[in-house]
């Protein structure tokens, strides 16, 4: 397969909220330091990780929707991080997202039927008397019907306002989705119709899609690849059977045994990660997760982590592999 996204050492910085004190530099938050991974045309990649890690900047910086600091975003061939107008006016004519909140993210004032017209109007994506055929269809095709198409989103459940943000995504018809927690604030059954319904649209209309999450079971059923990021760095990426069965990285091998168990008699993890992640705004010196790492080395203190490991069918970023074997491509691709 193909790559229809190339992400080439990433950077997105903020300056911190407050007062910058005379004669000291601005304090900025690193929510993204440093990130390289590719996407394959059709293919499904999870990016996880605890709250803070900065999954949802990265997704919302490969759309423009956050300015980059550094790096590159390659997409269908264009560089998009030179910012160039047209560029972007492409990418958002065939890269769509779907947001975490189901009500927010739709304008309380539009009725549902507005709110997909406005994006086929924009994106001039269909003319004139065949923009109610095509709101139609697209609420069809996520499920819904027709009748909604006057209803105003607070009349509506919060699956039903997902599905219009499904919708709304593909009314573009996208090449690339990215989907920021997008189950998340919905109830388990709910949960799982999404991602049924995610499955069904992504073969049905061969998407890539990259999906953000901290439910790293959603993540397994769903995701072809996966890529695991702690304080906004990707520690490590593989295909998403050899990263749950047999993860490399002990942060990865932390946040499987936290997944929580369907049977109450299972005892609880017995190693459970201990601590909170580090402020972005003072970054660890050496591997930022080394304050917490239970198998943590003096190199780690002080050393970067290294970004040329492949073991195992998939990149680490990890001390613990001092020995790097050729990628794939003949490269890491963290």
């Amino acid at each position: 397969m193909s790559a229809l996204l190339q992400v080439e050492d990433l950077e997105v910085h903020f300056p911190a909220g407050g007062f910058a004190l005379p004669g000291r530099p601005k304090r900025l938050v690193k929510a993204v330091n440093g990130v390289s991974f590719e996407l394959a045309r059709g293919e499904t990649l999870g990016l996880v990780g605890e709250s803070g890690c900065g999954k949802s900047t990265l997704g919302r910086a490969i759309l423009h929707l956050n300015p980059i600091t550094a790096g590159r975003v390659v997409f269908d061939g264009t560089d998009m991080s030179r910012g160039e107008a047209a560029d972007i006016r492409k990418l958002r004519s065939t890269a769509a997202m779907i947001f975490q909140d189901p009500y927010n993210s739709l304008s309380p004032r539009q009725s549902i039927g507005d709110t997909l017209a406005e994006v086929l109007r924009v994106q001039r994506k269909n003319s004139g008397g065949k923009i109610e055929e095509r709101v139609r269809k697209l609420l069809s095709l996520v499920g819904l019907s027709a009748d909604l198409i006057n209803r105003k989103p607070a009349t509506l459940s919060g699956g039903q306002c997902q599905r219009v943000g499904i919708a709304r995504a593909l009314a573009i018809d996208p090449q690339l989705v990215i989907a920021d927690e997008c189950v998340a604030a919905l109830d388990v059954s709910i949960q799982a119709q999404i991602i049924n319904l995610l499955i069904e649209l992504k073969q049905r209309m061969n998407l890539s899609l990259i999906f953000i999450a901290h439910d790293l079971g959603v993540v397994r059923r769903l995701c072809d690849r996966v890529a695991v990021m702690y304080l906004g760095r990707i520690v490590e990426t593989g295909p998403v059977e050899q990263i749950f069965r047999a993860p490399k990285h002990p942060y990865t091998a932390a946040l499987i045994r936290a997944i929580p168990a369907i049977d109450p008699d299972l005892s609880l993890p017995q190693k459970p990660l201990g601590g909170e992640p580090p402020s972005p705004l003072h970054l660890p010196q050496g591997c930022s997760f080394h304050p917490r790492c239970p198998a943590v080395m003096e190199q780690c203190r002080h050393d970067p982590f290294p970004t040329d490991r492949f073991i195992d069918g998939r990149d680490v970023a990890c001390h613990l592999y001092p020995t790097a074997e050729p990628s794939l491509n003949g490269q890491g691709n963290i």
